[in-house]
């Protein structure tokens, strides 16, 4: 890609990114009623460059983060993933970071290496297919969604992830979201 092609791409990230963090000034959406499945259509590649559908995240809670290693707000949050993953990761819920970056694995493993990022598992969408698919509108953007596939929580922008309060939030909401199952 050519220097001006590059600075493009940037500057549409960063346009994108600051346009989703302003329109939820990082505060999230809470859902009353769940909604319909929102994983299920989608397909993810692991690092081993098998294909996962969104299906086999099922039976579990999932805070699903789409980032990419060219924004900045993303790159910044991706270690307190990773210690939120280290933290809280089980059976019952586990953190996962969907890379939308073009070139893939290419970009993403070395920067997992650089930032010694290593409780996160690696999730590539090198089309950004899950863009659209959850209607996000700018990076990063972190949807916690229940065992039933369903969306009950979205943040847009960067956060703390393991921070008290921050992980305070995520239970109150899958405390809610165990309620309604019941």
């Amino acid at each position: 890609m050519s220097p001006v092609g590059r600075r493009l791409v940037i500057a549409a990230g960063l346009a994108a990114t600051l346009i989703g963090a302003a329109s939820g000034l990082l505060v999230a959406t809470r859902r009353e009623q769940p909604a319909a499945p929102v994983l299920s259509g989608l397909s993810f590649q692991t690092a081993d460059g098998r294909q996962l559908p969104g299906e086999s995240f099922r039976g579990r809670f999932v805070l699903l983060n789409i980032w990419a290693t060219w924004c900045p707000p993303c790159v910044k949050e991706m270690p307190s993933l990773d210690r939120l993953q280290a933290m809280k990761g089980s059976g019952a819920f586990e953190v996962v970071a969907l890379s939308i970056d073009r070139q893939g694995l290419e970009v993403v493993e070395p920067f997992f290496r650089k930032t010694g990022l290593t409780s996160l598992a690696i999730y590539l969408d090198r089309e950004a297919r899950s863009m659209p698919g959850l209607r996000i509108t700018g990076l990063p953007t972190t949807l916690l969604i229940d065992p039933n596939g369903r969306e009950i929580a979205r943040w847009p922008g960067a956060r703390e992830w393991d921070e008290p309060s921050a992980v305070a939030e995520i239970d109150e909401h899958i405390s809610k979201a165990r309620q309604t199952v019941r």
